[in-house]
């Protein structure tokens, strides 16, 4: 009896001992507990999704986390977006007591004890309660299975259950569990393994999504095994009068199929065959879109230069609202995919809205069916000089500032220009050859170099780099090298500067995102682009005039000719660098202004010739791949859309005249275009008194060349209105390199 009565005595001690070693060490971790004070809030992180134009959703940028900086596909939901069955199977199986307990439940971990050792366990422990404590406020201690976290999560448990209703609980839950791979919430869960919306989801699907949570991606490889755990579930929760016996069949019976399985049952609903089809579909890439990898890329970039990363990549859950045009967007893919392109070159597409700014679409590589797209956006990032491209912007300029007109008379001969301070400059043109007297038209239309010098020199190299710092360009020097674009500029750019001669002279800042909302519906960002006057709206106009005579101009018939789109207006001017290393074509007509660039990553020059891919030999140039690329895009984007043949409406001030694209007289069978008001061709060309002595070949009646023997050569005079007879026939569609 004695021993008896000691061994009771130290039992005693012990449980005494533990109990106050537990009631002080309770008190402790009372003590450290965080903070609830934020409890309405729980702050976890969310998806951001991206949208187009009409509202679709194009794309998301994943959260990440950690030094692999792995990605966490989120995107909150309210109660309301899940289906009533999703919920009733996640209660069933995690928590069946949930509408009863206050926060944690004794029978339940007393139950869940047992089946662990003696039966088949279908739920732990844990409540939906502490579940949502361990996975927001104590997440740092999640992997942490000590007394110390299981009594933390009961106090905070109580208290969550205090300040908030079941279905706030209930509603943080379902946006907080993890789902495998690198899937947290219900939503997220509902697309990456059925495919669909949780409002969308049936009692099977939710019972299968419920079994998964515990161990979610081993549970995923184990789809026997869940099809029992279902089976008692679904039985359990018709004794409990959850669901009917037919409400079960029927679930039972349901052909579920989550992704990564292919699966056959017989009529009772019995798996008959199972097959594993190796699909990763739970696991997403931090930046994803079905769309357009580029254009999300770009959302990203735009979001941490302006957000910082931990916006972006670590709360997330923005609503970012695009200006990308879902038709124009699946244009420019298709086109890029067409386009043929010299063997590893590169290619970018952009087209821009030039009444708005808005961006309707880009694509930032050459695109190949069946290859994911690369992060790097040509578009935005490459930076390449726009050559003969810029030289509209020269001309705006000479005729804004200079004085100059459609009709104004400049040679085109070898000429040396003196820049002070700096050495001589001595431009060629592309074909080494000089055409001698022509208009500003007609050298537009020929893109011969030294004329557009000139008309630099008119308006003086600062007057000229003014304007295209006002256009966007940056780090451009007021040299003569100018008028032919030796400075670099991005696609978005070029396209962007283009876009002010289409909307009267101003240019609206270009941009692809009009709001950024946060998660609890406040606008971070809204579009308010700039707008800046560069030209009068007649200047303005002429130069679309001339761009337009840039496509439709024959006798020589001029370098753009194949971008004439049948039933629209189309202006535009083809682009080629020195060294023929970037080829651009840069394109205008009503409710778009799009720009191609077509070179290599490492500047290299472009071959000459490439073979296509039904094996026929081709010239490259800039007057065919960029533009071949370019009508591909806009025919189909604007496709089904209202077009005026007429172009864009004239401004007052305006007039149209008849002249000689060489002589710049006016005369009735010559070629319409805008004039400033008192700035007109005259009825008498200024050139008319001049005479002309010209070197022929009597041989042929042509200007003779360095090949042409002197016994053959014969001087005579002529008015400059008649030099182009005299020379070399040109051919029909002449071709700028």
């Amino acid at each position: 009896m004695r021993i008896v009565r000691g061994a009771f005595l130290v039992l005693l001690t012990v449980i005494l001992s533990v109990s106050a070693l537990l009631g002080a060490s309770a008190l402790q971790w009372a003590q450290e507990l965080p903070s609830l004070e934020g409890i309405d809030a729980l702050d976890f992180t969310a998806t951001s999704k991206i949208f187009a134009s009409d509202g679709t959703e194009i794309g998301s940028i994943v959260p990440v986390f950690g030094e692999d900086r792995a990605g966490i596909n989120r995107i909150p939901v309210r109660l309301d977006e899940v289906s009533p069955a999703v919920l009733q199977a996640i209660i069933a199986y995690e928590d069946d007591q949930f509408f009863d307990h206050y926060g944690f439940d004794l029978p339940g971990i007393a139950r869940a004890f047992y089946e662990e050792f003696f039966g088949q366990a279908d739920r732990g422990g844990s409540t939906i309660t502490t579940q949502v404590v361990k996975n927001t406020i104590l997440a740092e201690l999640s992997a942490n299975r000590s007394l110390e976290r299981k009594a933390k999560e009961v106090m905070l448990a109580i208290e969550l259950e205090r300040r908030l209703t079941k279905a706030e609980v209930l509603q943080r839950y379902v946006n907080v569990i993890y789902w495998g791979g690198n899937v947290y919430g219900i939503r997220a869960a509902a697309q990456a393994y059925f495919g669909k919306d949780p409002i969308e989801l049936n009692l099977a699907e939710g019972l299968y999504l419920a079994r998964l949570i515990p161990l979610p991606n081993s549970y995923h490889e184990e789809f026997h095994d869940s099809r029992e755990s279902m089976a008692r579930v679904l039985n359990r929760m018709v004794i409990r009068g959850m669901i009917s016996s037919a409400e079960a069949d029927r679930a039972w019976r349901y052909r579920l199929e989550p992704k990564g399985w292919k699966v056959t049952y017989d009529r009772t609903g019995n798996v008959v065959s199972l097959e594993r089809t190796g699909d990763e579909v739970i696991v997403q890439e931090s930046v994803s879109s079905e769309l357009s990898s580029h254009v999300v890329f770009a959302v990203r970039n735009w979001l941490t230069d302006r957000f910082g990363e931990s916006v972006v990549f670590g709360a997330g859950g923005l609503n970012v609202y695009t200006t990308i045009d879902m038709q124009a967007q699946r244009a420019a893919n298709s086109a890029s995919e067409r386009a043929e392109v010299p063997q590893n070159a590169q290619l970018a597409i952009v087209g821009i809205d030039p009444g708005t700014g808005e961006v309707l679409a880009m694509v930032g590589e050459k695109l190949d069916p069946g290859i994911e797209a690369l992060e790097f956006n040509r578009v935005t990032q490459a930076r390449r000089q726009p050559g003969s491209s810029f030289k509209p912007i020269v001309y705006a300029t000479a005729i804004e500032q200079g004085g100059l007109h459609q009709a104004t008379i400049l040679v085109d001969e070898e000429t040396i220009f003196d820049q002070q301070g700096q050495e001589v400059y001595s431009p060629t043109n592309h074909d080494d050859e000089f055409i001698g007297v022509a208009t500003v038209r007609e050298h537009l239309n020929l893109s011969r170099n030294i004329p557009a010098v000139k008309a630099l020199e008119a308006a003086t190299p600062q007057a000229v780099a003014q304007r295209a710092s006002e256009l966007g360009y940056s780090d451009v020097q007021p040299f003569f090298s100018l008028s032919l674009g030796s400075f670099e500029v991005t696609p978005l750019q070029h396209a962007a500067a283009f876009s002010a001669f289409a909307n009267g002279g101003t240019q609206v800042e270009p941009h692809f995102i009009r709001s950024v909302i946060d998660a609890e519906g406040n606008i971070l960002y809204q579009a308010n682009p700039r707008l800046t006057r560069v030209w009068s709206e007649q200047t303005a106009y002429v130069v679309l005039d001339l761009l337009h005579g840039n496509v439709t101009d024959v006798n020589p018939t001029a370098f753009s000719w194949r971008a004439a789109v049948e039933g629209r207006w189309v202006a535009g001017k083809t682009g080629t660098t020195n060294d023929e290393k970037d080829i651009w074509f840069v394109g205008i007509t009503p409710g778009m202004v799009a720009a191609v660039w077509i070179g290599y990553d490492e500047p290299q020059p472009i071959p000459k010739t490439m073979v296509r891919s039904d094996g026929t030999q081709n010239t490259v140039n800039s007057s065919r791949q960029p533009i071949y690329a370019w009508t591909d895009f806009v025919e189909n984007a604007l496709l089904g859309r209202p077009s005026d043949p007429r172009g864009f409406p004239v401004p007052d001030g305006i007039v149209f005249r008849s002249f000689d694209r060489i002589s710049g007289e006016a005369s009735s069978e010559g070629t319409i275009g805008a004039f400033l008001e008192g700035r007109e061709p005259s009825t008498t060309s200024p050139l008319n008194p001049i005479k002309l002595e010209v070197a022929i070949d009597s041989r042929t009646g042509y200007q003779a060349t360095l090949e042409t023997s002197s016994e053959f050569i014969e001087v005579i005079e002529i008015k400059p209105k008649d030099l182009q007879r005299y020379l070399s026939p040109r051919p029909e569609n002449p071709i700028e390199p």
